[in-house]
Parts: structure tokens; sequence; C-alpha cells
């Protein structure tokens, strides 16, 4: 695993590598992982590097592959999946042969597809003018279709029109027939004859494959002119046009040939299709194997792409960020391969000097890897900077749990990380296209950690689907007799009489059947809130105290760690101190009128009263209003002492740095005026650029330095408030999911299943419980638990990790076969020097 507390050492080298070997080595490379490459070309055009035109090979090998998995997936082929991972990428001469083979299987499948579309296209038409004509057919019957079979004759034996009789039948889409047949009537004006099929038919569309809808009609009308205008509204709608026969046998005999040639056409069509699935079926036994081993081959040219060819030395060279871990590794690599390919200059890699900040890497496992992308979505630390992801394995779960309080509904989630954590062999390689499931997948050992300690924290609560259970004999003891029990249906408990040993392990169940339970409760749990609360930022402002120290950092101690944490202890770890000493102090138990509970003072009154620097008053008369004697100087001393760490946080830190600055930016002047002085070789030019960076670094000005630590100071001023009160979500979601919880199983499980005493009772019951479960699980369990790890996740973002944490940095990415294939999005960068081929399948 490594150590998560800081990020690895990082180490930037120079790489040189033999042509003949450089594939090879990057291959091993993108194996393990362990190598981030950096561009040394950042201004050569992509069409313009070394490599382009075996990059270029690979890209329009995997647009052939991609082509055939579409075609498969019309023809609903699965493409068959091996542990197609551990395919090595192939070189140039292999290379070639796969690219002769795929050229042939895409010229076979782009024929057979032509071949299909074509005969698709020829079924279509003869399929639609079968349907015009036993559609319209009807409608004529034994007549002719001729001006006296549709209009009829008159009386004296003329139609009463003038003009040839023309007639249309077609077919036009059933989501656009009624525009058409508007328009239609619109053109004419009215004088058209227009009829529409009852039925229509569910076509296939020959290009896409999907069903259309389509609906025959016959439109007759008079005149040539009004002709010329109904053919280009049909050729507007994009409608079909069929001659249909005028008499009833020349339409019959149609049909019958129509009918042979349908049946043929299908014949033909079962054989092609079988043919073309045949050589689909073939090409997907292979198709995964090739295509990684055309990614792979694309990844290694793409990052060959990003060294420099030096003809005179015969090598490439590039730079690039490992791990100080891992280096051994790779100087192995390169030795081995040097070896195998019989070089007579070996590839070597050497530790070189780099001005710009390293990359962070966090070395994770299966275990650690959830917590650590929950650090990583809010921002990548700084390099070496403590990384949070080590301290929420512990804290994340504990907060979460506290608003999750249920044995039983800690259990179910328990139960589902195991069963992930059971079949993760199953789908570690496997990259699911669902994304609900690879987050709950991910995160399977953050819902594990969070379900066992939520069935801690629901014995402490005492919740047991809302219901209380017994560990130990209760606080509380019945003082009364049979009689008084039985007549009373509430009983007054006083702890003044006898009662048993405390109740130690969490709270007390008795209290569940109180009257009174929400008051204690909520008192309890508030409480508990604020104490988390502030030492869960007390512990992370002792954090930034590492950091400071790692980094040299000397000044910021005095004058920003011991002023903040002086603030915070002087206000809110005080009020830490008054809750602590309310509970021991005061109780129910003492028979003096001050120390018992009725005279305990209010802790927010007090410290209200606290920081507004006026006297509190007591509860009651005979009260005190304070604990202790001395408390109020104590109080006022600890806010005047919180006040003057104001002003020392604020102008503390820019007055130093200023002073500071200005020494370091002379030093470097010096420098600068010297080196160029004695300059005389092109490869000094990257020092002057160091030395400049660092008379940029120190040539800050004192008002901008001042800005910057206002911010700071008042952001951190007024957020130990706002953060104190934002802790109290532990107490406000805790509340909420047993007053929830509780309603579930009095209103719907115990008021209308568990009360029935009749003969329905077994059946509905079933039903009830069956809705009870149903309600827990989507709301009680998916939904709160949903909502307290969204505010867990708000807790440790903001109120614990700006204490401490940056996160300034930028992550460390290798060169990873892994990270490559289970990176759905695709990077139409290596392919930006290409000329695309353009096809319309």
């Amino acid at each position: 695993m490594g150590c998560m507390l800081r990020s690895d050492l990082m180490a930037f080298c120079d790489m040189y590598l033999q042509p003949e070997t450089a594939f090879e080595v990057i291959g091993h490379l993108g194996e393990m992982g362990c190598v981030q490459f950096v561009d040394m070309t950042p201004d050569v055009k992509p069409f313009q590097r070394n490599y382009v035109t075996e990059l270029c090979r690979c890209a329009e090998m995997e647009r052939k592959l991609i082509y055939m998995e579409g075609e498969m997936n019309k023809d609903q082929i699965s493409i068959v999946e091996y542990n197609s991972m551990k395919a090595k990428p192939l070189p140039l001469n292999e290379l070639a042969t796969l690219e002769n083979i795929l050229e042939k299987w895409e010229n076979d499948v782009l024929e057979m597809s032509d071949n299909q579309t074509t005969l698709l296209k020829n079924y279509l038409e003869l399929t639609e003018m079968n349907y015009v004509l036993n559609q319209i057919g009807p409608l004529m019957g034994e007549a002719e279709m001729s001006e006296e079979a549709i209009f009829g004759r008159s009386a004296g034996g003329d139609t009463g029109l003038l003009g040839r009789l023309f007639v249309l039948t077609g077919v036009v889409m059933r989501s656009r027939c009624f525009p058409f047949e508007m328009m239609m009537w619109r053109v004419s004006h009215g004088n058209i004859y227009y009829k529409r099929a009852s039925q229509d038919a569910i076509l296939q569309d020959p290009r896409t494959g999907q069903d259309i809808r389509k609906v025959a009609f016959m439109a007759a009308c008079q005149g040539e002119q009004l002709y010329t205008r109904l053919e280009k509204v049909c050729s507007g709608f994009r409608v079909n046009l069929y001659t249909c026969p005028e008499t009833h046998d020349a339409r019959m005999d149609m049909m019958l040939q129509l009918g042979v040639r349908i049946d043929d056409l299908e014949k033909v069509m079962k054989k092609t299709k079988y043919y073309r699935c045949k050589a689909l079926r073939t090409v997907s036994k292979q198709w995964d194997t090739w295509m990684v081993q055309i990614k792979k081959s694309k990844a290694i040219y793409h990052t060959m792409n990003m060294f420099t060819l030096d003809i005179t030395r015969r090598c490439l060279i590039g730079q690039c960020w490992v791990p100080d871990l891992d280096l051994p590794k790779v100087e192995n690599v390169l030795a081995r391969e040097s070896e195998k390919a019989e070089s007579n200059v070996e590839s070597f890699i050497l530790k070189s000097d780099d001005n710009d900040d390293p990359p962070t890497y966090h070395r994770t496992n299966k275990f650690t890897k959830g917590f650590q992308a929950l650090i990583n979505a809010y921002g990548d630390s700084t390099y070496r900077e403590l990384n949070p992801g080590l301290y929420a394995i512990i804290t994340f779960p504990f907060l979460f749990a506290i608003m999750f309080a249920d044995v039983c509904h800690g259990a179910l989630m328990l139960a589902f990380a195991v069963w992930m954590i059971s079949v993760e062999k199953q789908h570690m390689d496997k990259t699911s296209k669902n994304e609900i499931w690879n987050i709950f997948f991910g995160g399977r050992y953050v819902l594990l950690m969070m379900g066992l300690f939520s069935l801690y924290t629901g014995f402490l609560y005492g919740e047991l689907f809302c219901k209380p259970h017994k560990l130990m004999k209760s606080y509380w003891m019945n003082t009364y007799d049979k009689e008084t029990v039985e007549k009373n249906h509430f009983i007054e408990l006083n702890p003044v009489f006898e009662t048993n040993p405390p109740y130690i392990f969490g709270v007390d169940p008795i209290w569940k059947f109180a009257k009174n339970k929400i008051m204690y409760l909520n008192s309890l749990k508030m409480k508990i809130s604020i104490i988390i609360g502030i030492v869960h930022m007390m512990f992370g402002l002792f954090l930034s105290l590492f950091n400071h120290t790692y980094f040299k950092r000397h000044h910021a101690i005095i004058l920003e760690f011991i002023p903040q944490i002086i603030f915070l202890t002087s206000l809110f770890f005080w009020l830490v101190i008054l809750i602590y000493m309310k509970w021991f102090m005061f109780s129910g138990k003492h028979t003096e009128l001050k120390r018992g509970a009725g005279c305990a003072p209010l802790i927010l009154i007090l410290f209200i009263d606290m920081v507004l620097m006026s006297t509190s008053k007591p509860v009651e008369e005979e009260c005190d209003a304070y604990m202790f004697e001395g408390q109020e100087t104590i109080q006022r001393l600890l806010v005047f002492i919180a006040v003057i760490n104001v002003p020392i946080l604020l102008f503390g830190s820019p007055v130093y740095l200023n002073h500071i600055y200005k020494k370091k930016k002379e030093e470097a002047l010096k420098k600068i005026s010297q080196f160029r002085r004695y300059q005389r070789r092109d490869s000094d030019k990257h020092t002057e650029a160091r030395i400049m960076k660092e008379i940029a670094k120190y040539s800050t000005p004192f008002g901008e330095l001042m800005i910057h630590q206002a911010v700071h100071t008042i952001e951190f001023v007024l957020s130990t408030i706002s953060h104190t009160a934002s802790y109290l979500r532990l107490w406000a979601l805790s509340l909420a999911h047993e007053q929830l919880s509780e309603m579930l199983w009095v209103m719907v499980l115990s008021k209308l299943g568990l009360r029935e005493t009749s003969y329905y009772g077994g059946p509905k019951i079933f039903i009830i419980f069956a809705v009870w479960a149903t309600f827990t699980l989507s709301v009680l369990v998916v939904m709160e638990g949903l909502s307290a790890f969204l505010h867990t996740l708000r807790l440790h973002w903001v109120e614990f990790m700006s204490k401490f944490y940056s996160g300034t940095g930028y992550p460390f990415k290798p060169f990873s076969f892994k990270a490559i294939f289970s990176n759905e999005g695709k990077d139409d960068k290596d392919e930006a020097g290409c000329k695309k081929k353009v096809f319309t399948y």
C-alpha cells in the first residue's frame, strides 16, 4: 500500500531509449503504470511528429473495429469477452498483418451490408406497393379507376367535370398523415377526392433498421395543373407514390406477382443475413483481443511522440516523473529490454533537476482507494502535504454513523457491502456501463466501514428498527407498588430515590418509554455533536502544525497556528469544558438545592453572555448564576485573549513575509546580474529561467500579501462560529432518522398489521410487512443514508480540511494501460494529425 500520510517522493528523470527497443520498453512501462511522461515538444504540431504515421494506422484500425461493433449491435451479436487485458501490443511488423486482416473483414462486411441495404430497400418498395393494393383495392371493389367509377354518372350521362382525371396512390408516414391530408385539401381548395386506409402498416427502414409506421392513401383530382401541385406536396412530405392499375383484374394480377417476388426476396434476404451474421460472429470472437492490442499500440505510439529524436546519437530522449520507490523497477525494465535486443548502447534513465512542482501520488490499495477518492473529489493534495484520506478511514464512517445510528439499518448496509466484496474478483477487471453500480462498487469498503460504525452507534443509542434493546440492567428502578402502577398511565421516577448502578454502555433503553424522551435526546445529541465538532476542528488545526514543520514555515507556527489554536480554545473548547462541568456538577441525585438538576445553568446563555461580556442571571432566584466562583472573570479573560490574537493573525505573516521577500529578491537580482555577465552557452537558459522565476516569486507586493492574509483571517474567525454550528447536523439528522424510523414502525407496521386479530391477519400482515420493508429500505437506508453521506462529506471538505489542507496540487497520471481502458471517454487529441475517413453506413 505504501504510506498514505504524505504523497510519494517523486523524481524528475531524463529517459534515453534506443529506437529499436522503445516500443517494447514503453509497453512494459504501460503495464506497470508508474511513469508519467512529459511532452518534450509541446509546440510541434501533431502531423509533424515522428510516429504520426503509425499512430494514424492504429486509429484507422480502431475505426474499422468500431464500425464492425456497430454492425454487430444491429444484428444483436454479442462480443465474446476474454481476459484480453493480457494481450500484448503489436509491433510494426505484426501491425501490418492485422491491418490487412481488418481491411479484408471490413470490405466483406461493407459489401454484405450494402447488399442487404439494397435488398431491404427493394423489399420495402414491394411491401409498400402490396400494402397499397391490398388497402386501396377494396375501396374500389369491382369498379375501374375512371371518372365514372369514382364520381358516378350524372343523370344526363355526363360527369359534369372538365379535364382529365388523375389518381395518386401511395404511402405516407403515420405521424405526418394528418398534416399531409390538410395540405392536400388546401392546395386543391377542396376539389379533390381523398381517401385514407383504415389500417396502417409497420415496415422496416432499410438504413436504420428501425420500425416505421405508414398509411396508404388515394387522391383523385381533375386537371393536369392541380395534379402537378399535388405531386409537389407529395414530394415535400417524402411520400412514396405507386401506380395502381385501373382495372380490378389487373390489380389482382399485380398482387399475385408481388407476392411471388416478395417470397423470393425474403429467401434471398434470409440467406444474405445468414452469411453476414456468420462473418460478424467470426469477427466477434477476436474483436475484444484486437481492440486491446490496437489501443495499446496506439497509446505507445502516442507516448513515443512525446520524445525527441536525436539523429546524431540515434536515440529517443524523453522526460518523465517517477516515484522513488518505482525507480529501480523502471531501471530493471530498461536494462532487460536492452539486453534482449542485444543493443550496443543500453537504454537508461537519469535523475534531473526541475523547477516545476512534482505531481501528487498517494499509493492506495482496494481498501483505501474509496476513501482517497472522496478526498480527491474536493481537490488534489499539494505535493507532500498531509493527506486527509488517511484520517478519513476512521473519521468519515464515524461521523456518518452518528447520523445513521441503527443496528438493523447498519446491518443491511453491511450485508450489501460484504456481498460486493465477495464478488469483487468477478468485477475488478470489468468496467460496467451502469454508473450507479460503478459508484457503489468503487466505494464498497467505504460502505463496509460505514455499516460497521453504524452497528456500533446503533448499540450506543439503543436503536433496533427504532425499538430499544437491553444489554444490561436499567439505571431506573420502580419504587411504586403494583396498585399505583396499574392506576396511572404515567408514573414519575425520581433519581433521588433508590436506583441501580449507572447504565454504562450507551443510552438507557428505559428512555424509549419516557414521556420526555425527546427533550432528553435533544439535549444529549446536541451536546455530543458540539463536542465532536470542536474536537474534530482542533485535530485539523494540529495537523496544520505538522505541515508547517515539514515545509519549514516556522513563522507560520508562531504567527498563524498558535493564535488560531488559542482563539479556538479560548472560546469553543471552553464551551466543551462547560458541558462536561454541567454533566458532573449537577445531577438529580444531589440533595443540595444548588447542585440539583433544576439549578443547572443554561450553557448557551452562559456562552452568549460570555461573548457579549455581560453578567449572566441565575435560572431561579435561589440558584447560582455560575458554576463556580470566579467563572465570570475567567470568561472575560478568555474573550480578551481570543480578541488580541486576531491582530496577530491579520498583520503577523504579511509583515514578516514582506521583510523576508525584500532580502531574498535582492539576493536573486545579484545572482541574475552575475549570471548574465558570465553566460556563454545556450544550455544555461534553463538556469536563467529558474532564477527569473525565483525573482517573480519574491516580487509579491505588500498589499497583495495583506489582502490574502485578511481573507484567511476573516474566514477563520467567522468559520469558527459557522463551522461549530454546522456540526449540529449530527444532532439534527440523527434525531430525524430516529423519529422517521419510529413513525414507520408505529403508523405502518404496528397500527395496520400487528394489531389485526381477525382471520385476515395473516395475509394482511404479509402485505403490510412488504410495504414497511420497502419504505424502510428505500427511504431510511438509501435516501437517509445518502443524505447522511453528503452531510459527512461536507463536514470533511469544509469544516475539517479547511484547517490544514490547501489542495492546490495536480495528480500523478502515469502512462497505464489499465487507466486507458477504465476511462470510457475517447481522447481525440491522439488522432489530431490524422486524416479522417468518412463513411456513410
